[in-house]
Protein backbone atom coordinates (compact mmCIF):
# COMPACT_ATOMS: atom_id res chain seq x y z
CA UNK A 1 0.00 0.00 0.00
CA UNK A 2 1.79 3.22 -0.76
CA UNK A 3 2.54 5.60 1.88
CA UNK A 4 0.00 8.26 0.57
CA UNK A 5 -2.55 5.85 1.18
CA UNK A 6 -1.75 5.90 5.15
CA UNK A 7 -2.87 8.76 6.79
CA UNK A 8 -5.15 8.72 8.92
CA UNK A 9 -5.24 8.10 13.26
CA UNK A 10 -9.09 6.85 14.31
CA UNK A 11 -8.10 7.03 18.45
CA UNK A 12 -6.88 10.20 19.59
CA UNK A 13 -8.02 12.39 22.84
CA UNK A 14 -8.41 16.09 23.33
CA UNK A 15 -8.54 18.19 26.68
CA UNK A 16 -12.27 16.96 26.85
CA UNK A 17 -11.34 13.93 28.57
CA UNK A 18 -7.70 13.30 29.65
CA UNK A 19 -5.64 14.90 26.34
CA UNK A 20 -2.76 17.88 26.47
CA UNK A 21 -4.86 19.58 23.44
CA UNK A 22 -7.73 20.81 22.83
CA UNK A 23 -10.08 19.82 20.15
CA UNK A 24 -8.69 22.92 18.07
CA UNK A 25 -5.22 22.56 18.61
CA UNK A 26 -5.35 18.63 17.83
CA UNK A 27 -7.38 18.64 14.41
CA UNK A 28 -4.25 21.71 13.94
CA UNK A 29 -2.03 19.46 14.78
CA UNK A 30 -3.12 16.52 12.58
CA UNK A 31 -3.17 19.00 9.51
CA UNK A 32 0.31 20.00 10.12
CA UNK A 33 1.67 16.29 9.91
CA UNK A 34 -0.41 15.67 6.40
CA UNK A 35 -3.27 13.33 8.15
CA UNK A 36 -6.43 13.10 5.77
CA UNK A 37 -8.88 11.98 8.67
CA UNK A 38 -8.71 12.06 12.40
CA UNK A 39 -11.30 10.37 15.05
CA UNK A 40 -11.65 12.09 18.34
CA UNK A 41 -12.32 9.52 21.16
CA UNK A 42 -12.34 11.25 24.61
CA UNK A 43 -13.14 8.80 27.30
CA UNK A 44 -16.93 8.93 27.95
CA UNK A 45 -17.92 12.16 26.50
CA UNK A 46 -18.70 13.78 22.85
CA UNK A 47 -18.45 16.99 24.27
CA UNK A 48 -14.97 17.58 22.19
CA UNK A 49 -16.58 17.11 19.10
CA UNK A 50 -18.79 20.19 17.74
CA UNK A 51 -15.20 22.31 18.57
CA UNK A 52 -12.82 19.41 16.42
CA UNK A 53 -15.79 19.73 13.85
CA UNK A 54 -15.79 23.30 13.18
CA UNK A 55 -12.10 22.70 12.92
CA UNK A 56 -11.60 20.46 10.74
CA UNK A 57 -14.26 22.57 7.91
CA UNK A 58 -12.01 25.41 8.49
CA UNK A 59 -9.18 23.27 7.67
CA UNK A 60 -10.03 20.50 4.95
CA UNK A 61 -9.25 17.92 7.50
CA UNK A 62 -12.04 15.18 7.61
CA UNK A 63 -13.21 14.84 11.54
CA UNK A 64 -14.55 11.21 12.83
CA UNK A 65 -16.64 11.80 15.40
CA UNK A 66 -16.45 9.03 18.13
CA UNK A 67 -16.09 8.04 21.70
CA UNK A 68 -14.13 6.01 23.75
CA UNK A 69 -16.15 3.93 26.52
CA UNK A 70 -15.20 2.15 29.76
CA UNK A 71 -16.75 -0.88 30.17
CA UNK A 72 -17.07 -3.54 32.91
CA UNK A 73 -17.03 -6.82 32.09
CA UNK A 74 -16.59 -10.27 33.91
CA UNK A 75 -12.76 -10.26 34.03
CA UNK A 76 -12.13 -6.63 34.51
CA UNK A 77 -12.29 -3.68 32.54
CA UNK A 78 -11.76 -2.47 28.66
CA UNK A 79 -12.59 -0.03 26.25
CA UNK A 80 -14.86 0.07 23.18
CA UNK A 81 -14.77 2.71 20.69
CA UNK A 82 -17.38 4.24 19.09
CA UNK A 83 -16.49 5.93 15.69
CA UNK A 84 -18.76 7.82 13.33
CA UNK A 85 -21.55 8.30 16.06
CA UNK A 86 -24.10 10.86 14.90
CA UNK A 87 -23.03 14.07 16.84
CA UNK A 88 -26.60 15.32 17.05
CA UNK A 89 -27.96 11.72 18.55
CA UNK A 90 -28.49 12.64 22.04
CA UNK A 91 -28.89 9.10 23.46
CA UNK A 92 -25.39 8.30 24.34
CA UNK A 93 -24.55 11.90 25.95
CA UNK A 94 -27.61 11.29 28.01
CA UNK A 95 -27.20 8.04 29.35
CA UNK A 96 -23.68 8.99 29.82
CA UNK A 97 -24.98 12.39 32.14
CA UNK A 98 -26.75 9.58 34.11
CA UNK A 99 -24.03 7.51 34.57
CA UNK A 100 -21.57 10.62 35.63
CA UNK A 101 -24.56 11.65 38.43
CA UNK A 102 -25.16 8.30 39.75
CA UNK A 103 -21.38 7.79 40.58
CA UNK A 104 -21.20 10.91 42.14
CA UNK A 105 -24.02 10.66 44.58
CA UNK A 106 -22.63 7.06 44.92
CA UNK A 107 -20.60 8.24 48.10
CA UNK A 108 -22.92 10.26 49.89
CA UNK A 109 -25.60 7.24 49.38
CA UNK A 110 -22.47 5.15 51.51
CA UNK A 111 -22.24 7.76 53.94
CA UNK A 112 -26.20 7.68 54.68
CA UNK A 113 -26.39 3.93 54.75
CA UNK A 114 -23.78 4.00 57.56
CA UNK A 115 -25.03 6.79 59.71
CA UNK A 116 -28.93 6.16 59.58
CA UNK A 117 -28.88 2.28 59.34
CA UNK A 118 -26.08 1.33 61.72
CA UNK A 119 -25.26 4.24 63.49
CA UNK A 120 -21.47 5.29 62.23
CA UNK A 121 -20.08 8.69 62.79
CA UNK A 122 -18.86 9.07 59.74
CA UNK A 123 -19.21 11.93 57.08
CA UNK A 124 -17.84 12.33 53.74
CA UNK A 125 -16.32 15.07 54.27
CA UNK A 126 -13.97 13.02 56.47
CA UNK A 127 -13.50 10.69 53.60
CA UNK A 128 -12.86 13.21 51.34
CA UNK A 129 -10.13 14.58 54.04
CA UNK A 130 -8.44 10.73 53.91
CA UNK A 131 -9.04 10.58 50.20
CA UNK A 132 -6.59 13.87 49.99
CA UNK A 133 -7.84 15.27 46.57
CA UNK A 134 -8.11 11.97 45.02
CA UNK A 135 -11.05 10.26 43.58
CA UNK A 136 -12.94 9.16 46.58
CA UNK A 137 -12.61 5.03 46.50
CA UNK A 138 -13.80 2.33 49.12
CA UNK A 139 -10.25 1.85 50.74
CA UNK A 140 -10.93 5.80 51.81
CA UNK A 141 -13.82 4.57 53.61
CA UNK A 142 -12.33 1.39 54.87
CA UNK A 143 -9.32 4.01 56.47
CA UNK A 144 -11.79 5.70 58.59
CA UNK A 145 -13.80 3.08 59.87
CA UNK A 146 -10.28 1.57 60.76
CA UNK A 147 -9.20 5.04 62.90
CA UNK A 148 -12.52 5.64 64.34
CA UNK A 149 -12.54 1.66 65.66
CA UNK A 150 -15.35 0.71 64.09
CA UNK A 151 -13.15 -2.56 62.39
CA UNK A 152 -10.08 -3.90 63.65
CA UNK A 153 -8.75 -4.25 59.71
CA UNK A 154 -8.96 -2.48 56.46
CA UNK A 155 -10.66 -6.31 55.20
CA UNK A 156 -13.39 -6.16 57.73
CA UNK A 157 -14.63 -2.74 56.76
CA UNK A 158 -15.00 -4.11 53.11
CA UNK A 159 -16.33 -7.42 54.63
CA UNK A 160 -18.66 -6.10 57.02
CA UNK A 161 -19.46 -2.60 55.27
CA UNK A 162 -18.33 -2.20 51.52
CA UNK A 163 -17.99 -5.30 49.63
CA UNK A 164 -20.52 -6.37 47.11
CA UNK A 165 -23.92 -7.84 49.45
CA UNK A 166 -21.95 -5.55 52.31
CA UNK A 167 -24.34 -3.53 54.71
CA UNK A 168 -23.36 -0.20 53.33
CA UNK A 169 -22.15 -1.12 49.63
CA UNK A 170 -24.20 0.78 46.67
CA UNK A 171 -23.86 -0.62 43.15
CA UNK A 172 -21.60 1.45 40.95
CA UNK A 173 -23.41 2.50 37.95
CA UNK A 174 -21.37 1.04 34.84
CA UNK A 175 -21.35 0.51 31.18
CA UNK A 176 -21.16 -3.47 30.21
CA UNK A 177 -20.08 -4.47 27.01
CA UNK A 178 -23.67 -5.13 25.29
CA UNK A 179 -24.73 -1.52 26.08
CA UNK A 180 -22.14 0.04 25.28
CA UNK A 181 -22.12 -1.43 22.13
CA UNK A 182 -25.86 -1.05 21.85
CA UNK A 183 -25.62 2.62 22.77
CA UNK A 184 -22.87 3.15 20.04
CA UNK A 185 -25.30 1.49 17.44
CA UNK A 186 -28.08 3.69 18.55
CA UNK A 187 -25.96 6.85 18.11
CA UNK A 188 -25.43 5.71 14.28
CA UNK A 189 -22.08 4.94 15.17
CA UNK A 190 -19.35 1.17 14.74
CA UNK A 191 -18.50 -0.38 18.15
CA UNK A 192 -14.22 -1.29 17.71
CA UNK A 193 -12.66 -3.07 20.87
CA UNK A 194 -10.32 -0.98 21.37
CA UNK A 195 -5.85 -1.38 22.50
CA UNK A 196 -7.17 -5.90 22.82
CA UNK A 197 -3.97 -6.75 24.12
CA UNK A 198 -5.45 -4.67 26.95
CA UNK A 199 -7.81 -7.24 28.16
CA UNK A 200 -4.19 -9.09 29.83
CA UNK A 201 -5.52 -12.42 28.71
CA UNK A 202 -3.95 -15.54 26.73
CA UNK A 203 -4.39 -15.65 23.16
CA UNK A 204 -7.31 -18.10 23.57
CA UNK A 205 -9.25 -15.79 26.19
CA UNK A 206 -8.74 -13.12 24.56
CA UNK A 207 -10.09 -14.58 21.72
CA UNK A 208 -13.23 -16.00 23.57
CA UNK A 209 -13.92 -12.56 24.77
CA UNK A 210 -13.65 -10.43 21.72
CA UNK A 211 -16.02 -13.85 20.34
CA UNK A 212 -18.50 -13.04 23.00
CA UNK A 213 -18.99 -9.48 22.16
CA UNK A 214 -19.53 -9.94 18.45
CA UNK A 215 -22.47 -12.28 19.96
CA UNK A 216 -23.78 -8.89 21.61
CA UNK A 217 -22.86 -7.00 18.18
CA UNK A 218 -19.27 -5.91 18.49
CA UNK A 219 -18.29 -4.46 14.92
CA UNK A 220 -14.21 -4.50 14.90
CA UNK A 221 -11.20 -4.81 16.81
CA UNK A 222 -8.27 -1.90 16.93
CA UNK A 223 -5.70 -4.22 15.35
CA UNK A 224 -3.24 -1.21 14.09
CA UNK A 225 -2.24 0.31 17.61
CA UNK A 226 0.35 2.37 18.49
CA UNK A 227 1.83 0.04 21.25
CA UNK A 228 1.16 -3.48 19.52
CA UNK A 229 4.72 -5.11 18.09
CA UNK A 230 4.16 -6.15 14.65
CA UNK A 231 3.34 -9.56 15.49
CA UNK A 232 0.44 -8.05 17.33
CA UNK A 233 -1.17 -5.97 14.59
CA UNK A 234 -0.54 -9.30 12.36
CA UNK A 235 -2.58 -11.35 14.69
CA UNK A 236 -5.48 -9.28 15.09
CA UNK A 237 -5.91 -8.74 11.45
CA UNK A 238 -5.72 -12.31 10.91
CA UNK A 239 -8.33 -12.53 13.53
CA UNK A 240 -11.00 -10.18 12.36
CA UNK A 241 -10.46 -11.90 8.76
CA UNK A 242 -11.02 -15.11 10.65
CA UNK A 243 -14.24 -13.90 12.42
CA UNK A 244 -15.31 -11.55 10.17
CA UNK A 245 -15.13 -8.60 11.97
CA UNK A 246 -14.18 -5.12 10.74
CA UNK A 247 -10.90 -3.63 12.15
CA UNK A 248 -9.48 0.01 13.32
CA UNK A 249 -5.91 1.74 13.59
CA UNK A 250 -5.14 4.50 15.93
CA UNK A 251 -2.53 5.66 17.95
CA UNK A 252 -4.37 6.59 21.28
CA UNK A 253 -2.34 10.17 21.05
CA UNK A 254 -3.29 12.18 24.59
CA UNK A 255 -0.07 14.23 24.46
CA UNK A 256 3.44 14.48 25.97
CA UNK A 257 2.18 14.98 29.87
CA UNK A 258 0.37 11.90 29.70
CA UNK A 259 2.00 9.61 27.12
CA UNK A 260 5.48 11.30 25.59
CA UNK A 261 5.71 7.99 24.02
CA UNK A 262 3.35 8.32 21.79
CA UNK A 263 2.96 10.21 19.13
CA UNK A 264 -0.41 11.81 16.96
CA UNK A 265 -0.56 9.65 13.55
CA UNK A 266 1.92 7.13 14.69
CA UNK A 267 -0.31 4.13 14.56
CA UNK A 268 1.78 1.06 13.32
CA UNK A 269 5.32 -0.10 12.24
CA UNK A 270 5.93 -1.38 8.68
CA UNK A 271 8.46 -4.24 9.65
CA UNK A 272 10.40 -4.98 12.79
CA UNK A 273 12.69 -1.74 12.46
CA UNK A 274 10.39 0.66 10.44
CA UNK A 275 8.99 3.60 11.51
CA UNK A 276 5.56 4.03 12.72
CA UNK A 277 3.33 5.48 10.52
CA UNK A 278 -0.84 6.36 10.25
CA UNK A 279 -3.48 3.86 9.85
CA UNK A 280 -4.22 2.96 6.02
CA UNK A 281 -7.49 5.26 4.64
CA UNK A 282 -9.23 2.02 3.35
CA UNK A 283 -10.26 0.94 7.32
CA UNK A 284 -12.28 4.13 7.57
CA UNK A 285 -13.86 3.08 3.81
CA UNK A 286 -14.79 -0.20 5.62
CA UNK A 287 -16.41 1.31 8.65
CA UNK A 288 -18.38 3.89 6.89
CA UNK A 289 -20.16 0.83 4.79
CA UNK A 290 -20.94 -0.65 8.45
CA UNK A 291 -22.52 2.30 9.89
CA UNK A 292 -26.39 2.65 11.08
CA UNK A 293 -27.47 5.26 9.79
CA UNK A 294 -30.41 6.52 12.96
CA UNK A 295 -33.18 8.63 12.56
CA UNK A 296 -33.73 11.03 14.93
Amino acid sequence: MPETDRSIDLHAHTTASDGDHTPTQLVEKAAQIGLTALAITDHDTTAGIPEALEAGRRIGLEIVPGIELSVEYANGQCHILGLLIDPENRTLPERLREIQHNRATRNARIVERMRTEYGLDVTLDEIKEVAGGKIVARPHFAKVLLAKGYVSTMQEAFDEYLAEGAKAYVPKDTLSSAEAIALIHRAGGVAVLAHPNNLKRDVEETEAEIRRMQSEGLDGIEARYSKHAPEDNTHYLALAERLGLLTSGGSDFHGPSVRPEVALGQVENIGQEGPRVPAPVALLAALKIAQRPQPR
